[in-house]
C-alpha cells in the first residue's frame, strides 16, 4: 500500500520537525503508526535515534534498546535520592544512577548531538524508566535544568494494548510516586505537557461495525450487547478442516507452543531443517525468529514480514501453508491458490555513531541475522499477535488475561467474517485505569493542534537560535587551553607555543557577547515582528560575521598541528589541539544548520534529511579516512584467544555477546587450533557428545534434551568437536 501522510500525520511531523515538543502518537492497531516512524527517520531534518524498551522491539524498530543507548540500570527506579526505609528490593535512585557508567567521549558526544529520540513501542515504558532516561539525559548532555537534556521525545505506541510490567514488591514502593506504571505519569512530563495526537483512518479493517465494537473495548466502553452479538462467534466444536487457515490467538506460550508442536508432528511428511545465518554481533535475546527452523510440507506458518519486493505477495501476518522444502528453499501456498518462494530476510544489529566529518548521526551496522521470516502458524499468543494482520483467527481468551489483550486479540482481524471464538468472551475484567481512560480522552482537536503549532514553532526557532549562536562553551573551552600552559618551558615542550595560543584565542573572545546581542535581536523578530523572512536574512548576516572567525581560528589549529607532526613529546598537546578543531568545526556545521532550517521555514518549505545532506556535501572540509581493518572478524577474535583472553573478555573488548566469540572459534576447533575443553568444561562437553549421532543436524533437538543449563553456544562448540573427531577417525 502506497502510504499517504493524513492531516493529523502532517501536522504531528510538523511538530516533530518544526517545535521541540515532545510528542506522544498514538492509534488503534492497524493506523499506521510503524508506517510514521520509518517516514520520520527518513526524512526529518533532526539527528535522531530509534530505540525501544526490548531488544526484539529495538530490532524491529530498526532501532537499539534503550538499556544499551543510555546504560539504564535493570530494574526499578526511584527519582530520589534515598531509598525508603525497610525496603528489601533493589533499586536504583539519583544517589547511584551515575556510578557505574562508561561512556566514553564519543558516546557522550553522541548523545549530546541528538535531537530527536523516538521510543517506539512505548506501551512497555514505565513511567520510573522515563524518569531515568530524563535524569541520564540530562547528565550526559549537561542540561541538567532542562527535562530530557532539551532533546525531542516522540514516543510511539498504542497504550490500550497491553500495559507494562511491574513486579508486586516493586509497586509497593513505586505507587508512593507514581499514580499508575503508565509513560506519561513520568515526573519528567509534568513541567511539559506532551502532545498527544492519534492516528485515526485504519489501515486494517474497513468493516465498519467491526471498527466500532473495537473502538468500544478499546476505550473500555463496550456493551453488553457487543459482548452478545462477539459471543456468537464461539463455536467449541470447529473441525481440523474447518479451522484450516486460521490461526489460534492464546493468552500462555505454553498453549500456543503446545498446539504448533501437536500439529507439526501429526504431520506425516519429512522434517526439514533451516539454521539462520548470523554474522558477527546480534544478541541471541534479539533474534527474531528462533536460530532454528524445523518445518514439513504441509505445515500452516505466518510470514513475519511485509514482501521486500513491494510486489505484495505476502504480509506480516499473513498465513499460507508449506508446499514445497528443498535444502535450500520454501514454497507456500496460499487459500486462494497462489504459490510463492520465500526469500531469505535479513535484520540488523546497529549501533548509532557520530559521524566526525560531518558532525551527523550515522547508523553502524554491527551485526546480522537472515533467516527465512517464517513462524509456525497454527498458534500465537495474544502477546505476540501485538502488530500482526489475520485474516481467519481462532481466539481463546479463557485463561487468565491482562487489560488490554481481548482488544488486542480482536484488532488482529481484518473484518469479522475471519472470527471463530473458542471461548465466550467473559463480561467483566475489562477495567481501564482512571488515569488511563483521563490521559486517553485529553486529546486536542485537530484546530487546538494547528493553533499550538504556531506558538511552538516560534519558541523552537528562538531556542534554535539561542543554542547554535551561544559561544560561552566555545569560548570557555578555549580559556580553559590557556590556563592549561602552568609549567615552565623546560618541564614542558608545550610551553613555547602559549604566545602562539594566546593569538588563537584572543578574536574568539567578542565572540560570547556578540552572539547574546543577536540572540535578543532574534527574540525581537520571531515575538514582536513575526517576519521570518527577516529573520532568515539577519541569519545569514550572522553567519557572514561568525563563520570567518571560526574558519580561521580551524584553519590555524590545522596548519599548527601539520607542523607538529614529526615532533615527539607532544602527544597530549596535538589531542587537546584536534579537541578544541573539533569544537570550531561542529560550531561552524549548528550554525549552518540553523541557517538552513530558519531559511526553509521562511520559505514555506520543510526542510529534510536529504536537503541537510546536498548541502552538506558541497561544504564539508575532506578529512582523511582511516583505512579499514580487513582482518577476517573470526581471526580477530582467535589473535585474543591466543593471548590468553577468555571468551568473555574477548566479547567485551570487542562489544560482541559470547556466543558469536564461541562461533568464531569453532573454525579453530576444527582446525586443532583451540581446543574445545578450553570453551566448554569438560564434563559439560562430554555429556552434550553423547547425544550427538551422525543423524544430527539441529542445535535446538539437542539444546532441549539438556535444558537451560547448557547455552546454544556450547551445544554449537561441542558439535564442532563431535565433528572434528569423526573426520579423524575417517
Amino acid at each position: 500500500m502506497q502510504y499517504e501522510l493524513s492531516d493529523i500525520a502532517k501536522l504531528t511531523a510538523d511538530f516533530i520537525n518544526t517545535t521541540d515538543r515532545h510528542v506522544f502518537l498514538t492509534g488503534k492497531a492497524g493506523t499506521g503508526k510503524t508506517t510514521f516512524l520509518k517516514h520520520i527517520v527518513e526524512h526529518t531534518h533532526k539527528k535522531t535515534i530509534v530505540a525501544a524498551p526490548t531488544g526484539i522491539a529495538a530490532i524491529n524498530a530498526q532501532g537499539v534498546t534503550l538499556h544499551s543507548l543510555l546504560q539504564l540500570p535493570f530494574g526499578a527506579f526511584i527519582p530520589e535520592r534515598v531509598v525508603p526505609p525497610n525496603v528489601n528490593t533493589q533499586f536504583t535512585t539519583l544517589y547511584n544512577l551515575f556510578s557505574n557508567l562508561r561512556f566514553n567521549s564519543s558516546k557522550r558526544q553522541l548523545i549530546q548531538e541528538m535531537e530527536l529520540l523516538i521510543i517506539d513501542e512505548v506501551s512497555m515504558l514505565r513511567a520510573d524508566l522515563l524518569d531515568c532516561i530524563d535524569h541520564m539525559l540530562r547528565y550526559l548532555r549537561k542540561r541538567k535544568d532542562v527535562p530530557f537534556g532539551g532533546a525531542q521525545i516522540l514516543f510511539i505506541g498504542d497504550l490500550l494494548q497491553l500495559p507494562p510490567v511491574v513486579k508486586d514488591d516493586e509497586w509497593n514502593i513505586l505507587k508512593s510516586y507514581y499514580s499508575s506504571s503508565y509513560f506519561f505519569e513520568a515526573k519528567a512530563l509534568s513541567s511539559q505537557p506532551l502532545i498527544h495526537v492519534e492516528l485515526e483512518k485504519i489501515y486494517r479493517q474497513s468493516d465498519d461495525q467491526f471498527i466500532a465494537i473495537l473502538n468500544r473495548f478499546r476505550e473500555n466502553k463496550q456493551s453488553a450487547e457487543d459482548i452478545n452479538f462477539l459471543n456468537q462467534f464461539y463455536k467449541p466444536e470447529l473441525s481440523e478442516a474447518d479451522a484450516e487457515g486460521f490461526i489460534h490467538l492464546t493468552t500462555h506460550n505454553r498453549k500456543a507452543d503446545n498446539i504448533n508442536t501437536e500439529r507439526l508432528g501429526a504431520l506425516d511428511t519429512k522434517s526439514h531443517s533451516f539454521q539462520a545465518e548470523i554474522s558477527q554481533d546480534f544478541p541471541e535475546n534479539s533474534y527474531p525468529v528462533p536460530e532454528e527452523l524445523v518445518l514439513k510440507e504441509g505445515a500452516q506458518v505466518m510470514f513475519i514480514k511485509n514482501d521486500p519486493s513491494g510486489d505484495g505477495q505476502f504480509f506480516n501476518g499473513k498465513i499460507g501453508v508449506v508446499s514445497s522444502l528443498s535444502t535450500t528453499s520454501i514454497k507456500v501456498k496460499f487459500e486462494n491458490g497462489d504459490e510463492v518462494p520465500v526469500p531469505l530476510y535479513t535484520w540488523e544489529n546497529k549501533r548509532y555513531t557520530l559521524n566526525k566529518d560531518t558532525n551527523e548521526i550515522d547508523e553502524k551496522i554491527l551485526g546480522s541475522f537472515t533467516h527465512f521470516p517464517l513462524k509456525l502458524a497454527w498458534a500465537v499468543t495474544v502477546h505476540k499477535s501485538q502488530g500482526l494482520t489475520f485474516e481467519k483467527a481462532i481466539l481463546d481468551l479463557s485463561g487468565a488475561f491482562t487489560q488490554g489483550q481481548v482488544y488486542v486479540a480482536l484488532s488482529r482481524l481484518t473484518s469479522l467474517d475471519g472470527l471463530v471464538l473458542s471461548s465466550k468472551i467473559p463480561t467483566d475484567g475489562f477495567d481501564i485505569s482512571s488515569s488511563m481512560r483521563e490521559f486517553s480522552e485529553a486529546k486536542p482537536s485537530l484546530d487546538e493542534l494547528s493553533d499550538r503549532l504556531a506558538s511552538d514553532r516560534n519558541e523552537y526557532l528562538f531556542q534554535l537560535i539561542c543554542r547554535h549562536f551561544d559561544f560561552d562553551e566555545l569560548v570557555r573551552a578555549f580559556k580553559s587551553h590557556i590556563t592549561s600552559f602552568d609549567k615552565q618551558e623546560n618541564r614542558s615542550l608545550k610551553q613555547q607555543f602559549q604566545e602562539w595560543t594566546n593569538g588563537l584565542v584572543e578574536p574568539l573572545l567578542p565572540l560570547v557577547k556578540v552572539g547574546k546581542g543577536f540572540q535578543s535581536q532574534a527574540y525581537t523578530i520571531i515575538h514582536q515582528d513575526r517576519d521570518l523572512k527577516l529573520l532568515a536574512e539577519r541569519v545569514e548576516k550572522a553567519k557572514e560575521y561568525f563563520a570567518p572567525i571560526l574558519m580561521t581560528a580551524y584553519d590555524a589549529i590545522k596548519t599548527h598541528d601539520k607542523n607538529l607532526k614529526d615532533k615527539t613529546r607532544l602527544k597530549t598537546y596535538r589531542k587537546e589541539l584536534k579537541e578544541l578543531s573539533e569544537l570550531l568545526f561542529n560550531k561552524q556545521m549548528a550554525l549552518l544548520r540553523a541557517g538552513l532550517c530558519i531559511q526553509f521555514m521562511a520559505e514555506g518549505k520543510s526542510l529534510t534529511k536529504q536537503d541537510v545532506q546536498d548541502v552538506l556535501k558541497e561544504v564539508i572540509i575532506p578529512k582523511t579516512e582511516k583505512k579499514k581493518d580487513k582482518t577476517p572478524t573470526a581471526e580477530i577474535s582467535f589473535e585474543l584467544y591466543k593471548k590468553g583472553k577468555t571468551v568473555e573478555e574477548i566479547a567485551e573488548e570487542r562489544g560482541l555477546v559470547s556466543s558469536t566469540v564461541e562461533g568464531h572459534l569453532c573454525k579453530y576447533i576444527e582446525t586443532g587450533e583451540v581446543k574445545a575443553t578450553d570453551l566448554v568444561d569438560e564434563q559439560k562437553l562430554k555429556n552434550i557428545i553423547s547425544l550427538i549421532t551422525p543423524e544430527t543436524t539441529s542445535l535446538t533437538e539437542i539444546k532441549n534434551q539438556l535444558g537451560d543449563e547448557y547455552t546454544y553456544g556450547e551445544v554449537r562448540v561441542a558439535m564442532t568437536e563431535w565433528k572434528r573427531l569423526h573426520q579423524k577417525e575417517k
